[in-house]
């Protein structure tokens, strides 16, 4: 049994072609819906509230599902099957193809992930084979359960944007890999973060992205979270690593 997670919001379509693709997977699953229709704690919370319902039960992997993600038949099957023969594999991602055209991939892997994240795109005919990635998109990620447990929930400081990123930087960080499994396939419709924006929308991107660059990019937190925070510019910061690497050459030039 893959429990499914599902972060839904007021669109009963979607969510039901997601379901009814999921019905027809070649491995049993379990859905577990997030309705945040009303009290709306967006993607990331949603995520965590699924992953910590399932961390003690008996399964391996999890799966993240948005509501816009419409699953080939065999595509869980094919994203265990590659996760069972790479144990260091922690995160897996399927094909997303164009609503309108599938043979054309709309996220075959993800490039740049500040501020706004880029992907790989192009016929399908170029994505024919399994590949290492910096991150994954989270409209479909698999998260093997150990690794959940080594690293932790999802940042909820990400709430809408980002996390997806994060959790495959952090991932990577602690020595799991994240890959694109090829015969893993689905639609993907853009759904929230990707329709039209308001003004709402692009505040709650608009925080994602600075905190991500602030604890990824600039160090922003440790230097808040430090005692020694306010002597941390990029100037001192260059003089202690120079020290180290100086102390660091001196030490095997002694050995």
């Amino acid at each position: 049994m893959i429990p499914v997670i599902i972060p839904a919001y007021k669109n009963k379509n979607q969510l039901d072609r997601c379901i009814a693709h999921l019905k027809q997977q070649t491995v049993e699953v379990e859905i577990f819906i997030r309705d945040n229709s009303v009290d709306n704690v967006y993607f990331t919370a949603a995520i965590n509230e699924g992953i910590t319902k399932y961390l003690a039960e008996d399964c391996e992997y999890i799966l993240a599902l948005n509501q816009d993600m419409y699953l080939e038949p065999g595509a869980i099957e094919e994203m265990l099957k590659f996760m069972d023969s790479h144990p260091q594999c922690g995160i897996g991602t399927p094909l997303q193809l164009h609503p309108e055209n599938p043979d054309y991939v709309v996220y075959g892997g993800c490039l740049q992930a500040f501020p706004f994240g880029k992907h790989r795109q192009g016929p399908l005919s170029d994505f024919v084979k399994d590949e290492p990635l910096f991150w994954g998109n989270g409209a479909c990620m698999m998260l093997r359960k150990e690794m959940i447990r080594e690293i932790g929930l999802l940042d909820k400081n990400l709430v809408f944007i980002g996390s997806d990123s994060d959790y495959c930087f952090t991932a990577r960080s602690r020595g799991w890999q994240v890959w694109r499994i090829a015969g893993a396939r689905g639609v993907h419709e853009h759904g929230a973060s990707g329709a039209v924006a308001n003004t709402d929308m692009d505040l709650l991107k608009i925080n994602d992205v600075l905190y991500f660059g602030r604890k990824w990019l600039t160090g922003g937190l440790y230097k808040e979270l430090s005692c020694e925070g306010e002597n941390c510019t990029p100037e001192v910061i260059d003089t202690i690593m120079r020290q180290l690497e100086d102390a660091r050459n001196g030490l095997v030039e002694a050995r």
